[in-house]
């Protein structure tokens, strides 16, 4: 008897080679199709530009898609993954931030490297506007910000702004005649006394307000004074231009206390001491610290005081810390 044989027909034959090519081209194909995709994925196009795989993944981790494409209109910058770090870091803000450094590129006889800046304070600087020269490029501050608006050297209040709530302060809490008067805006007035009444139930503190609102034509008279004494130079050091005081905000108080006599000896005070502890609190922060005259322009005051509001206060006494 013979065995019988089977073969297979011809057609699945063919059907099964035809899967096998598909098979191999479908690998194939999704193997470049993953590496198109991949060339056109941020990592691929900014380690394509320069960036290492750090750099990449912090710009990807702080960025937006919007902002990554922008970036990628940029040559290779080492200072920009630097930059995205910082807390207060501001996308718009990005070219500003680079004009105050210096690549290998632009010139390498004065290129401090990356460890060479203080990141924070230039963000800082770039942010509030004081990177130029103080009184160039001003311009006039947004008075729909209320109480935390910006004035300072390079943001104008005007010659016409004077706030319409103004309160007198007793002559119980500021210092001077009975006959004079110390005048500010309701809500810093409100704030004042609140801490008035803190720091006397807490630590026996007596607070005085010296100066608070100056008008226009006022400041202008303080400044002349300044300036007929020792000049422009001076004067700028310790005094606003009419337009530029933040006594005019009817928002900032010199504040002194009892206990001390003389204005250059109320740093070394038990108030002064207790104000930088709790003046946030109460939403007033000292607008002119020890150390930040480059940043503020102005000579170390630690007797002036600004109302922004507890939110604003709160961040910035946590930031100086």
């Amino acid at each position: 008897m013979t065995k019988k044989v089977y073969k297979l027909k011809k057609w699945p034959k063919i059907v099964l080679v035809v899967l096998i090519i598909l098979g191999v081209l479908l690998h194939f194909g999704m193997k470049k199709y993953r590496e198109y995709q991949y060339t056109q994925s941020y990592e691929y196009k900014l380690l394509e530009i320069g960036y290492s795989n750090d750099q990449t993944k912090i710009l990807e981790e702080h960025l937006k898609p919007e902002e990554l494409d922008k970036i990628l209109t940029y040559q290779y910058n080492e200072f920009i993954s630097e930059f995205v770090t910082r807390k207060y870091f501001i996308f718009n803000n990005l070219d500003k931030y680079l004009s105050q450094v210096i690549t290998k590129e632009e010139d390498f006889f004065k290129y401090h490297g990356t460890e060479g800046y203080d990141y924070d304070a230039i963000v800082a600087s770039v942010n509030v506007g004081t990177v130029d020269e103080f009184y160039t490029n001003s311009k006039k501050t947004n008075r729909d910000e209320g109480y935390s608006m910006m004035v300072n050297k390079y943001h104008e209040l005007g010659s016409d702004f004077e706030p319409d709530d103004l309160v007198d302060i007793p002559w119980k809490y500021r210092l001077g005649l009975e006959k004079e008067t110390v005048k500010i805006r309701k809500v810093a007035y409100d704030a004042y006394m609140e801490m008035w009444e803190a720091a006397n139930s807490e630590e026996g503190i007596y607070l005085l307000a010296l100066s608070g609102y100056r008008s226009y034509s006022d400041q202008a008279r303080v400044y002349k004074q300044y300036e007929d004494f020792k000049g422009t130079k001076y004067a700028d050091s310790i005094a606003a231009r009419p337009g530029y005081s933040e006594h005019q905000t009817g928002l900032s108080l010199d504040i002194y206390s009892k206990e001390c006599q003389t204005q250059s000896g109320f740093k070394d005070s038990k108030t002064y001491a207790w104000l930088i502890k709790n003046a946030h609190k109460y939403g007033f922060i000292l607008r002119y610290p020890e150390g930040q005259q480059k940043l503020t322009g102005y000579n170390y005051e630690s007797w002036h005081y600004r109302y922004v509001g507890v939110e604003l206060a709160t961040k910035v006494y946590y930031l100086e810390k």
